[in-house]
């Protein structure tokens, strides 16, 4: 399967304009489109040009014309629009940043080694495309070009370390998906599903952490792990924790599984301590949490993580099985579907009213 470098022009010069890389890649994108290679269609999936159900092909019918093929390019860089992209025509794309992208991409560390050799500074640059990622961001394998995100190699750690050793930083931002403080190699780490997929996921987590970024992101607020609980990637939630990320209310225990911590939010005569506050929002920045709805939040992120145990005792508190969370609009139900965790599935059934169940048992469902 073509992925990383299929859409990378082989040229001699180390910069060209954008609105020649973009112009040369589209032509890559539609030789790659006419002979089925199924990251193309990852990536006019992406940008709209063919429809999102599995099974839908980039040849349907017709053959990729040059100027939808240029809109698709301009996309997959996370321009708004081909106008936004031509804006910015004249900006350079560094050849040898693009290459150093495609080698960590595909685990090539001699290469990688070989053009950081040359040229030392790349480990700095950032792309000129609207993420701004640098190389380290590219370990993410989040908010980039689609092809770039379809999978991690397995060797994804020893390429962390390497960019590290080379003087990457460890708590650089950039600008995927509005940029800020959740905008971290670590924060878009885990919140990807490539390296979760290859395996390395916590592995990656430990070695930034050993590299100095800040466990508990850069505005202190546990943002790093909000983001792992959120998007259920448990692995690497319990790397943060390991790692000394702070596990300061209700829904990190019960996320977590911590069933002694999660009893110790609540008096002896079952209900929540009156000195557990209401957390505001996830994170300094992120969705705002309704104050009621503590312990349905904690029932909802523990069947996320398949936390049985914490999913019956909080069952106990007479939880609403209809409450949501704020990021996908999961309920507790929705999400244990979602993350095929069944036995979970076989708890929150009997307690949610039918008009709260989801549709089907289908992947998808969360509300």
């Amino acid at each position: 399967m073509a992925l990383a470098g299929f859409l990378t022009p082989m040229l001699e010069e180390p910069k060209v304009p954008v609105h020649r890389w973009i112009a040369l890649q589209a032509e890559l994108l539609r030789d790659a489109a006419s002979r089925g290679v199924p990251a193309a269609t990852a990536v006019l999936r992406f940008t709209g040009l063919v429809p999102g159900a599995p099974g839908a092909h980039a040849d349907q019918g017709r053959a990729l014309d040059a100027d939808s093929a240029r809109v698709a390019i301009a996309k997959n860089h996370w321009y708004p629009d081909l106008a936004q992209a031509l804006a910015h025509g004249h900006d350079e794309v560094d050849t040898r940043f693009e290459a150093a992208a495609d080698a960590i991409h595909a685990g090539d560390l001699d290469t990688l080694r070989r053009l950081l050799d040359a040229h030392p500074t790349l480990v700095r640059m950032r792309s000129p495309f609207p993420h701004h990622q640098t190389l380290l961001h590219h370990v993410a394998a989040n908010g980039i070009e689609v092809e770039r995100q379809l999978q991690s190699p397995a060797n994804a750690v020893d390429v962390l370390r390497f960019l590290i050793e080379r003087g990457a930083d460890p708590d650089a931002a950039c600008d995927s998906y509005r940029g800020g403080s959740g905008a971290t190699t670590m924060c878009l780490l885990v919140s990807s599903a490539g390296p979760a997929a290859a395996g390395v996921q916590a592995a990656l987590v430990e070695v930034l952490c050993e590299s100095g970024a800040r466990v508990n992101g850069l505005d202190d607020d546990g943002l790093p792990l909000w983001t792992a609980v959120s998007f259920g990637y448990t692995a690497a939630a319990e790397a943060l924790a390991r790692c000394g990320a702070r596990v300061d209310n209700l829904r990190f225990a019960a996320a977590l599984g911590d069933l002694d911590a999660v009893r110790g939010y609540f008096k002896a005569d079952g209900a929540l301590r009156d000195d557990v506050p209401p957390l505001e929002r996830i994170g300094t920045h992120g969705p705002k949490l309704a104050p009621d709805q503590i312990i349905e939040y904690a029932l909802i992120w523990a069947a996320a993580h398949d936390r049985r145990k914490v999913v019956e005792y909080l069952l106990t508190k007479n939880p609403d099985p209809g409450a949501t969370e704020p990021c996908f609009h999961a309920t507790a139900l929705g999400i244990a579907r979602y993350f095929d965790n069944h036995e979970i599935v076989s708890l929150l059934e009997p307690v949610t009213p039918a008009r709260e169940r989801p549709t089907s048992g289908r992947r998808g469902d969360l509300t």
